[in-house]
């Protein structure tokens, strides 16, 4: 079941372009960090076996601007609810699965891809879009609550 998760958040970040892949040998530059990534894993509520990979962003010098992750907090689902039910509005909610992976990062960053990247071992992978643990990921998305 591990292997499975692997795969499907494997082929999630491929889906998006994550990466940047530059082949095996390739040199970024000077301005490019070396980071390393893991997989994290988490069997939820209903059994579902889930594998995240996560970033080593502690590896790279904090921003001096903006690193804010928007959460929505519990009074802001209260009032949007009061909003909807004051106007005799439906309200639906749902999970955007991945919604992280839309945000570009703004690090310059790589790694060298491990076992589990398969026919991709050992190439030079730049990270272009966020993955968990780099300083510019963002929430925002990932639930939506709408008022129809």
């Amino acid at each position: 079941m591990w292997i499975d998760a692997e795969t499907t958040e494997l082929n999630q970040i491929d889906e998006y372009k994550s990466f940047i892949d530059k082949g095996v040998g390739y040199n970024p530059g000077s301005d490019y960090k070396r980071i390393r990534v893991h997989m994290a894993y988490a069997v939820k509520h209903d059994g579902l076996h889930k594998a995240r990979l996560v970033a080593g962003g502690h590896l790279t010098e904090t921003p001096i601007d903006s690193v804010y992750s928007s959460v929505v907090s519990l009074r802001g689902v209260r009032l949007l609810a009061f909003i909807g039910e004051l106007n005799d509005l439906k309200r639906w909610s749902t999970d955007i699965r991945n919604a992280y992976l839309e945000t570009y990062t703004k690090e310059k960053v790589y790694i060298i891809a491990g076992l589990e990247f398969g026919d991709r071992e050992g190439h030079v992978l730049i990270i272009s879009k966020a993955l968990y643990g780099l300083h510019f990921f963002q929430l925002g998305r990932e639930c939506v609550l709408l008022l129809i």
